[in-house]
């Protein structure tokens, strides 16, 4: 042998590469799998099992029962910039742009997820091509893989939302494939068919599915439940926003359902949630008072969203957490999770619960806070900055309300009049809004 020292550094190498391997897949095998469900517009009025009096939603509040509800989650106002900022762990000030557009460049948790050695899939809404304003690249099929998607079955990925629906006879990508369903087929069913047969062809190795819901976003249009389905399926009426509520809980419970039957439970966090509050044509009955939905608009009507979370053995059953929650904060819980760290960790503005899904007290966040710039339709109204605890709000241009006592925000707590413990809220508001990045609402978008 001619050089034995370079010999035992080649073995020590080699065995240290092999120990740093075998570490990876005990860090790998010990990661749960994620389902993160996303509803449509649903509101946090909207499931029975939070007091709601004009809808039953048995499948979610048995899954609530069973694991933790969270009743301090909050949302954007609005679809894309929820979307953007829950995918990102990054809030809409660093990296919304457009309606309809998630940056190629950002890394989502699905990025995380396959550098983990996570199998990976995402089903339902896409909508973040960049469509609306024809961006580069807003034909290309493959935008849901380089967001980290191993598979996708895809609502509005590459076609308008004028050239197909969602719901009967919907017109869904799936994997590089155009596919046009006839009107007896339900485009919920199919995505929902779709992440089901990815579960069931993963059950061996970790797995992510995320299902952004095209359930229950307008048009309100019956469902397979619905006594109209067989004559009028495609008959628009607010009424049917019921039945795509149950239908909606449907679905969910037979994910579920799933994830028992393959014994996968033990070894899977499933997190139900919305994307913003309900369409303001719908009004429901809660805690004996009519709420009128309020998407795309920053009272809690828009922006206070049902949370659920489930891991059977982990997380405490039947608990109601009273910790702040904001759509940032998916990402870096996933990712602790999985047991990776995200690039950049600098720009991670989210905070990790994953401590509270296993019982223990973790370090929830004082405060949660919101940019909102809609960048769409006849919204600008609403443009703002805020941040809120539990009970108060504070927005960018010095308006301080007192939310648990007046939802709607009519009242402006006048700043003259403030004392005590509400003086002291407001102190600690002005400093938390400080150490964020100072408002400026973006260019509006142009159509070509």
């Amino acid at each position: 042998m001619r050089n034995p020292s370079l010999f035992w550094k080649r073995i020590h190498a080699v065995v240290g590469l092999t120990m740093m391997a075998c570490s990876m897949m005990i860090v790998q095998a010990e990661g749960p799998n994620i389902v993160l469900i996303m509803a449509d517009d649903l509101g946090y009025e909207c499931l029975s099992g939070h007091g709601s009096q004009s809808y039953h939603t048995p499948e979610l509040d048995a899954l609530a029962s069973r694991g933790m509800r969270f009743e301090h989650c909050y949302s954007q106002p609005l679809c894309t910039p929820s979307r953007v900022q829950i995918m990102t762990g990054r809030y809409n000030h660093a990296n919304y742009t457009h309606f309809g557009y998630l940056d190629p460049a950002e890394i989502t948790f699905a990025n995380l997820a396959r550098e983990a050695g996570y199998a990976t899939c995402i089903a339902g809404k896409w909508q973040l091509n960049g469509l609306t304003y024809q961006l580069e690249g807003h034909q290309d099929n493959n935008r849901p893989m380089k967001a980290g998607f191993d598979e996708y079955c895809l609502w509005q990925l590459t076609q308008p939302r004028a050239r197909g629906e969602r719901y009967a006879g919907a017109l869904i990508e799936q994997n590089g494939q155009l596919r046009e369903y006839s009107d007896e087929t339900y485009g919920p069913d199919v995505f929902t068919d779709f992440l089901i047969d990815f579960i069931q062809r993963h059950r061996e190795v970790p797995f992510l599915a995320y299902y952004p819901m095209v359930l229950t976003h307008d048009p309100f249009v019956p469902t397979p439940s619905s006594p109209e389905w067989q004559s009028e399926r495609n008959r628009k009426d607010p009424k049917f926003f019921a039945d795509m509520v149950h239908y909606m809980d449907h679905l969910v419970g037979r994910i579920v359902r799933t994830l028992d039957e393959l014994k996968l439970s033990e070894n899977t966090l499933v997190i139900f949630t919305s994307d913003n509050g309900t369409h303001r044509s719908i009004r429901s009955k809660w805690d004996n008072r009519i709420i009128q939905g309020g998407k795309g608009t920053t009272p809690n009507a828009g922006t206070h969203v049902p949370m659920i979370a489930y891991w059977k053995g982990r997380t405490p059953t039947g608990k109601t957490s009273s910790d702040l929650i904001d759509f940032s904060d998916m990402l870096p819980t996933f990712a602790e999770a999985m047991g990776i760290t995200h690039p950049n960790p600098a720009v991670v503005e989210g905070r990790s619960f994953l401590p509270q899904l296993r019982g223990e007290k973790g370090n929830p966040r004082p405060w949660t806070y919101c940019w909102y710039d809609p960048l769409w339709g006849n919204l600008d109204q609403y443009k703002n900055q805020f941040v809120r605890d539990h009970r108060f709000k504070l927005y960018q241009d010095g308006r301080f309300f007192d939310v648990q006592e007046d939802e709607l925000e009519k009242n402006v707590l006048p700043p003259t009049e403030l004392s005590g413990d509400t003086y002291q809220a407001q102190q600690s508001l002005i400093k938390a809004l400080e150490s964020m990045p100072r408002w400026a609402p973006k260019p509006p978008n142009k159509k070509p």
